[in-house]
């Protein structure tokens, strides 16, 4: 599978009580009921953020665009990732976020997980940036080698659920831009990190401790400044809210109603529409 992530925050004069209400329920509502885009995403999170937390208390340092949402969609493969015609007439007249935002393909991969995690909840998630002059595989390897087991280490005991890493795939820039237009994906910067590590808590205060135990963080600060350019990333604290999900064994959720060609929700998405659904045996 494959993670695309799209990093936002709310409209100019917006509160975020609003921005956080119309991705809620709006925009998951309008999700759960347009067929293509339920077929396209396989695992939809929602992560809402909290850009009021001091950077003082943080050990990476919050991103100066003040980002508050963190969508991830998981697709099959980036042949699926943009949005078709559908997405844009059913989806995309829904607006309720910025036009700044930042966009990134990525691969997971679970460094540590306990016996009781379930998904939701608390989370730190940090954009890692290449530093300068520096090789990306070079860089990856010494967080995947070295960073990440001193950092499960130093964490395993301390509120610490879960531990994944994320390298950025590569994605040509035309695919947003010129050959896709007329989306609101083509104002994205969509320049490739070395990658984003998402770790999940049992509470704040549990997250919170990397940037405010003077000892531990001096440890892993200095883990960082081997393979990131820790100035140029950033940190979002966000709580993670899973709307769907079709492919996680123990978290799977049912198949929603649009769907099943049958279902009201499936007749009323037809409805009105110039173009058909593909049926089995269409080129």
């Amino acid at each position: 599978m494959v993670k695309f992530i799209i990093i936002s925050r709310r409209k100019p004069g917006w509160t975020r009580e609003r921005f956080f209400y119309e991705w809620a329920f709006i925009h998951v509502a309008l999700m759960l009921s347009t067929a293509p885009s339920m077929r396209r995403f396989k695992r939809y999170v929602q992560h809402y953020g909290n850009a009021d937390i001091p950077g003082e208390q943080l050990l990476v340092p919050p991103s100066p665009m003040r980002w508050e949402s963190y969508a991830e969609h998981w697709i099959e493969n980036l042949d699926t990732s943009v949005p078709g015609p559908e997405y844009t007439e059913q989806m995309q007249p829904h607006s309720f976020s910025d036009s700044a935002m930042q966009i990134a393909y990525l691969q997971g991969r679970c460094i540590y997980q306990r016996k009781d995690f379930r998904s939701g909840g608390v989370k730190l998630i940090h954009r890692l940036a290449i530093p300068a002059g520096g090789l990306k595989s070079d860089s990856q390897r010494r967080w995947q080698e070295d960073h990440a087991p001193l950092l499960v280490k130093a964490l395993e005991g301390r509120g610490l659920r879960k531990y994944e890493i994320n390298t950025a795939l590569e994605v040509d820039p035309a695919e947003f831009r010129g050959n896709r237009t007329g989306t609101l994906f083509e104002r994205a910067s969509i320049d490739p990190p070395l990658g984003f590590e998402e770790l999940w808590f049992d509470s704040l205060e549990s997250a919170l401790q990397l940037g405010t135990y003077p000892a531990l963080r001096a440890q892993l600060e200095a883990s960082y400044r081997q393979f990131a350019d820790v100035e140029h990333s950033y940190s979002m604290v966000v709580h993670e809210r899973v709307v769907f999900d079709f492919v996680t064994v123990g978290e799977m959720t049912p198949l929603p109603a649009v769907l099943h060609a049958n279902s009201l929700e499936a007749q009323v998405f037809k409805t009105g529409r110039p173009y058909h659904e593909p049926r089995l045996g269409d080129q």
